[in-house]
């Protein structure tokens, strides 16, 4: 089955997410669990974590987290380092309050200092918090490949999850990520070869998310830029591609597409849902 929906606000209280989900019929979505933008992090209060967690329960809505793009387990600089550990304890701790099983998150920036170093953080980081993961499950997120980024490949994301001890770790496919790391998911063969790349070096076991966005710029521009699907240079064409191959039959997809005069996430839901009409899944999504 597939469960499809986007990446939502916790404005108000993160119950209104859920809130918001069923609203839409989303089988899937994604938060923050806290303000994106600052180190500080704080818990959901309990009454509106309950509310939040009876929701998803009842409905059986999968929800997924997202920590914020500050934090950086790769980074050298022993200050950022150190606030990132303590962000990703303090997400951790926010999902296991909300009944949350995926957190998903970038492998940051090594800053010039190489990918060993960078995955050796990773790796410290991820083993520093793993007593506390319980039923959690860290889906690494592949990058666009700009300067000094650590998990641009699947090969390097595979080295990271060796390092970091393979219990408790995904991973989270972003599509604009991946055409813009040079993937090109337009074209059959390019498509195979991203998909044997997993498969060899990481097993599609591990695949919790899908982050549907198109690109904004061209093939391996390295621009971390989404658009909205069929809209930009990926195309409805290597939406089908992908959808059409057995990995992306089924599972768990969430849009992280901008609003703006070109559309929304009305329009690119629709969208999506064209491109699963057309490689025949519309029956498949879940409600």
């Amino acid at each position: 089955m597939i469960r499809i929906g986007t990446h939502l606000s916790i404005s108000g209280g993160v119950s209104n997410s859920a809130v918001e989900a069923d609203r839409r019929g989303y089988g899937a979505f994604q938060i923050f669990t806290s303000s994106s933008r600052t180190w500080k992090q704080r818990l959901p209060d309990k009454s509106d974590a309950k509310s939040f967690s009876d929701r998803i329960r009842s409905r059986g809505i999968v929800p997924f987290a997202h920590i914020p793009y500050l934090c950086n387990l790769a980074s050298p600089n022993r200050d950022v380092l150190g606030k990132s550990v303590i962000m990703l304890r303090d997400n951790i701790e926010s999902c296991n309050m909300l009944g949350i099983r995926y957190l998903v998150l970038h492998l940051g920036s090594h800053l010039g200092e190489g990918s060993n170093t960078g995955i050796k953080n990773i790796a410290d980081s991820i083993n520093s918090v793993r007593d506390s993961l319980g039923e959690l499950t860290l889906l690494f997120e592949n990058t666009s490949g700009y300067k000094n980024s650590v998990g641009s490949t699947f090969t390097e994301i595979g080295r990271v999850i060796e390092e970091s001890g393979s219990e408790g770790i995904g991973i989270c496919l972003d599509t604009c990520h991946a055409f813009a790391a040079g993937y090109d998911i337009r074209d059959r063969d390019g498509l195979n070869r991203m998909i044997e790349e997993m498969e060899s070096n990481i097993g599609f076991d591990r695949l919790g998310l899908v982050h549907l966005n198109d690109s904004k710029f061209d093939l391996g521009s390295t621009k971390d830029r989404h658009w909205h699907i069929g809209k930009g240079y990926i195309g409805m064409k290597g939406f089908e591609n992908l959808f059409g191959e057995g990995h992306f039959s089924k599972g768990n997809f969430v849009l992280e597409t901008p609003a703006n005069d070109d559309g929304d996430d009305t329009t690119n839901m629709k969208a999506v849902r064209a491109v699963l009409k057309k490689v025949g899944l519309e029956r498949d999504v879940v409600p």
